[in-house]
């Protein structure tokens, strides 16, 4: 499966706290990717030529985005079958839903789910059961708003449990 993803950058002493925070609640997933926004949802394979050159386009026609994460949510994922803890974008969340649409221009979009809206996110927190997502002190993530800036698009494959980055294709700054 083929992914685009984009890595807010923090400052120092926020993002030592979302990666304790991600280290204690989802351990898995923090080890094999850093703190994300993901634009394009594992898609098969096949589309891999097409949102390659989506990436460089969309890339090279869209401005850097700060972000602001100012709240959270504690959802059921349906696609993954886990209780999570969702950090909300709300400034430059309008830039973001944009930059997951234009990725999305291709034949790969009908692997999209148009049943669930986009809503621009951080996931934090990952748990088999909602008892576990219930008990979780959000605070520890850090005070919101939670300020960073998105500077590039990764577009990654995952494969046998790892994660390999294929293109890096940085925004306009």
């Amino acid at each position: 499966m083929i992914y685009v993803l984009a890595y807010p950058v923090f400052n120092r002493r926020s993002a030592e706290r979302i990666d304790a925070f991600r280290a204690k609640h989802e351990p898995q997933r923090a080890k094999l990717v850093p703190p994300h926004i993901t634009l394009v949802f594992g898609v098969a394979n096949v589309h891999l030529q097409n949102v390659s050159e989506l990436v460089d386009m969309v890339s090279q026609q869209s401005n850097a985005v700060p972000v602001v994460f100012d709240r959270y949510v504690k959802e059921f994922d349906p696609f993954e079958k886990k209780h999570k803890i969702f950090l909300l974008c709300s400034e430059g969340s309008t830039a973001v839903t944009l930059l997951h649409n234009q990725l999305y221009d291709g034949a790969h979009r009908s692997e999209f789910s148009s049943t669930h809206q986009f809503k621009p996110h951080m996931t934090v927190a990952t748990y088999n059961e909602r008892s576990d997502v219930d008990q979780v002190d959000v605070s520890a993530v850090g005070d919101f708003p939670i300020k960073g800036r998105v500077s590039a698009l990764e577009l990654v494959r995952f494969e046998g449990g790892r994660l390999t980055k294929l293109k890096s294709a940085p925004l306009i700054a």
